[in-house]
C-alpha cells in the first residue's frame, strides 16, 4: 500500500473511526483501524462488534493494499501533524508516515482477523433528510438514560406510525419526543437504537439524505450518509408505553422569556448543586396587564444550600389561564437547562399538569418537539 492524502481529510476520518474501536476487548484486532487503499480512495473501518463504521476519503493511490493499525496511536499521530499532504506506505505489517520533516513507523497487524462489517441488510429501507434528522436527534439524545442496568432506556425508540417516524428517549425522570411527519413508508413497528451510534451520526457531514436499512430479525440497522456507513445492533426488549405518562390536562400554561429563565436557572444552580440540584418554582395568582389583554403572574425561583446560603429570583411571565391558588413545584435544575438548549424560540411554554404530574416544556417554534420533566416530590 502506498498513497498520498490530505492531513485535514485523514484527521477527521481517523478521529471518527477511532470512536468505534475497542482497545480493552479480548480480541486485540478490535482496537485497530483497518486501512484499505483502493483505486481512488482510502477506506477506514473499525468495529467493537456492537457498532461499526466504514468511511472513505479521496487519496492519490500509487499501490493498493490494506493493513490494520492501532486506532489510538494512529489518531494521536495524525491529529498532531500539520495540515498538508501525508505520505503513507506499508511494508511487512507496519506503515511509514511522512509529513514534511516528520517521519514515523507504526506497527500494524495482519488483516485476516479483522471482522467482516455489514454494509446493507436490505430488508426495510427508507431515506431521511439529513439536516432535519440530525437536528431531531439532538433533541432526544440528551434524555437517554446512562443506567446500563436498564438497557432498554439506553437507546432511542424509533416508532414508525402512519408513515411518520417518532423519535423518543427517556431516563425515567424526563422524556423527549420528536415527530418526523410523512418521512417514511414503513409498516408500524418499534425498534430501539443505541445512543452511541446515533451520537456519532450527528458528527458526520456527508450529504443531503441518510439512507437507512434495518432487519429486526437479525437485530441490525445500517445508516449510510455520503461515503460513510454506520451499523449497529438493535436493542432487544419492549420500550415503556411512554404515551401514558404524557399529561392530557393542565392547571396552568405559562409563557416565559427563554433568556431570562436561563439566567435565573443558572443563578439558582449555584446554591442547588449542593442540595440535590433541587430548585422551587412558585407561580402566583394572575395579574391583569392594563396595557394589553394579556394576563401575567409572578414566577419566583428559589434555591437554598446549607453550605452556601439561598437565593430568590422573580420574573413576570405571561399566562394563558388564571392561576388560583398559587402553584409550587420543584425540579432538577439540570433537566431544565438541558431542554432550554434545544428550544429555538425566544419563549418557553410550560404546561403544568394537575396532581404534581409531569410538566410539559414546549418550543412554540417546533410543534413536533415535546419534552416533559417529572417534578421532584417531597413529604
Amino acid at each position: 500500500m502506498k498513497l498520498t492524502v490530505l492531513q485535514e481529510n485523514l484527521k477527521n476520518s481517523v478521529n471518527l473511526t477511532s470512536h468505534f474501536t475497542s482497545p480493552k476487548a479480548q480480541l486485540p484486532i478490535l482496537g485497530n483501524i483497518l486501512l484499505k487503499a483502493g483505486k481512488t480512495k482510502l477506506t477506514l473501518s473499525a468495529t467493537n462488534l456492537e457498532t461499526s463504521i466504514e468511511t472513505s476519503i479521496t487519496a492519490k493511490i500509487e499501490e493498493e493494499g490494506e493493513i490494520a493499525i492501532n486506532g489510538k496511536t494512529l489518531n494521536d499521530v495524525i491529529s498532531n501533524l500539520s495540515s498538508g499532504s501525508i505520505e503513507i506506505e506499508s511494508a511487512q505489517e507496519q506503515i511509514k508516515i511522512t509529513s514534511g520533516k516528520f517521519k514515523s513507523n507504526l506497527l500494524g497487524s495482519n488483516t485476516s482477523d479483522f471482522p467482516t462489517l455489514p454494509t446493507s441488510v436490505g430488508k426495510k429501507t427508507f431515506s431521511l433528510k439529513s439536516e432535519e434528522f440530525i437536528n431531531s436527534l439532538s433533541k432526544v439524545l440528551f434524555a437517554v438514560s446512562q443506567d446500563e442496568t436498564r438497557p432498554i432506556l439506553t437507546g432511542v425508540l424509533f416508532q414508525f406510525k402512519d408513515k411518520n417516524l417518532h423519535l423518543v428517549a427517556t431516563d425515567g425522570f424526563r422524556l423527549s419526543e420528536v415527530k418526523l411527519k410523512g418521512e417514511v413508508n414503513v409498516p408500524d413497528l418499534k425498534i430501539i437504537i443505541p445512543k452511541a451510534v446515533l451520537y456519532e451520526l450527528t458528527k458526520i457531514n456527508g450529504g443531503e439524505s441518510i439512507d437507512v436499512s434495518f432487519d429486526k430479525e437479525s437485530n441490525q440497522i445500517i445508516f449510510t450518509i455520503g461515503d460513510t456507513t454506520l451499523s449497529s445492533r438493535i436493542i432487544e426488549g419492549e420500550f415503556p408505553d411512554y404515551e401514558k405518562i404524557i399529561p392530557t390536562s393542565s392547571i396552568a400554561e405559562i409563557n416565559v422569556d427563554k433568556a431570562e429563565l436561563e439566567k435565573s436557572i443558572k443563578l439558582a444552580s449555584v446554591f442547588a448543586r449542593d442540595s440535590g440540584k433541587i430548585i422551587k418554582l412558585r407561580f402566583s395568582s394572575a395579574i391583569k396587564n392594563n396595557s394589553s389583554s394579556d394576563e401575567t403572574c409572578k414566577l419566583t425561583i428559589t434555591a437554598e444550600s446549607s453550605a452556601s446560603g439561598n437565593q430568590e429570583m422573580e420574573l413576570e411571565v405571561r399566562i394563558e389561564e388564571p392561576i388560583d391558588p398559587e402553584i409550587n413545584i420543584m425540579f432538577n435544575y439540570s433537566f431544565i437547562e438541558d431542554v432550554l438548549k434545544n428550544i429555538t424560540d425566544d419563549e418557553v411554554k410550560i404546561v403544568i399538569a394537575p396532581d404534581n404530574k409531569a410538566s410539559k416544556f414546549i418550543d412554540p417554534k417546533s410543534s413536533n418537539f415535546l419534552h416533559i420533566i417529572m417534578p421532584i416530590k417531597t413529604n
